[in-house]
């Protein structure tokens, strides 16, 4: 199961929709999206 939170009202749960308001509850946590460009983080900065 996943935490969930509801972007109207803010509350978590568990469920698909908030039990408050009813309204469909979206993931709690950030993804965060790897970058398959994106320089390294070993790399020193160029112009500066």
């Amino acid at each position: 199961m996943k935490l969930k939170k509801c972007p109207k009202c803010d509350s978590y749960t568990l469920k698909e929709n908030c039990n408050k308001c009813k309204s469909k509850s979206k993931e709690a946590h950030y993804k965060f999206i790897k970058v398959r460009d994106a320089p390294s983080s070993k790399e020193s900065p160029k112009n500066i």
